[in-house]
């Protein structure tokens, strides 16, 4: 018995899926792409991507203890690895002891490049799991909302998400999504407008982070708003996340009850 379908190169296994590799990876090289929801990931990172972490299951969480630890910390194998063999492990699949590590330190390095307005890295509670910004949000839906409860976001007409209501997604399918826009005049939002129809309709959930809109948002703003009529605010900055990160564009970090975000736009990372 041979190791043909093991070990060959993909270009020896499968010759046409391996050519429309090569020319995708043209097309994206030749031509200047301007979609803004899309960025070229560094070759470390799709090297990354296609490690062998792909062939294991690693449903649940790491340690809760690894949530403050400091990056030596996490990196300290003897520790990880003698607490893993004498306590187990939360997650519901064995064989994650590496998993554990790797995911600890994704989540304590987006603690420490997020930590803004007085919050230090360990008062943060990431997750990394979700596999894009869809995703991301309908979990923050799920752990917050009830079916059927109000949500207040942007008009995907004028700049949201179709994860903000929009009526061809499940956040307006199972939820009522009421709109705000921005103001025909200036183009920009007008938070008393916003004020308005929190007060008229008191959302379980006030949404703020835009997929098209280009004006930096007044996160303190959106917070009066959300505490005013008892509202949860969701900050979603999948565009702007990597401005954030860098200080470029204010944070809504310590402002907003959750925020959301993407790795494969602003921050130039994989997909998720």
């Amino acid at each position: 018995m041979t190791d043909f379908l093991v070990r060959s190169r993909l270009a020896d296994l499968d010759p046409a899926p391996h050519e429309l590799l090569q020319i995708e990876s043209e097309r994206q090289f030749r031509r200047l792409i301007r979609i803004p929801s899309e960025s070229s990931a560094p070759l470390a990172v799709r090297e990354a991507m296609s490690s062998a972490f792909q062939n294991i299951y690693a449903e649940g969480y790491p340690d809760e203890a690894t949530r403050t630890q400091t990056e030596a910390e996490i990196l300290d194998y003897e520790l990880q690895l003698a607490g893993y063999r004498r306590l187990a492990d939360p997650r519901y699949y064995k064989g994650v002891e590496y998993a554990d590590i790797v995911e600890a330190l994704a989540r304590r390095r987006c603690a420490e490049a997020f930590a803004a307005n007085g919050l230090t890295p360990e008062e943060l509670f990431v997750n990394v799991q979700p596999l894009s910004g869809a995703p991301a949000n309908n979990a923050v839906y799920h752990a917050l909302l009830e079916p059927g409860a109000v949500v207040l976001g942007m008009s995907l007409l004028h700049g949201g998400h179709l994860t903000h209501g929009s009526p061809v997604n499940r956040s307006g399918k199972f939820y009522q999504a009421v709109h705000y826009k921005v103001d025909p005049a200036t183009e920009r939002l007008d938070y008393e407008a916003v004020a308005a129809l929190a007060r008229e309709h008191r959302p379980k959930m006030i949404i703020a982070g835009y997929s098209s809109y280009p004006w930096s948002v007044d996160w303190k703003k959106f917070r009066a708003i959300a505490d005013e009529v008892g509202a949860y605010l969701l900050a979603d900055i999948a565009h702007v996340a990597g401005l954030v990160a860098g200080g470029a564009y204010p944070s809504p970090i310590g402002l907003a009850h959750v925020v959301s975000f993407t790795t494969h736009k602003s921050l130039c990372g994989p997909r998720g």
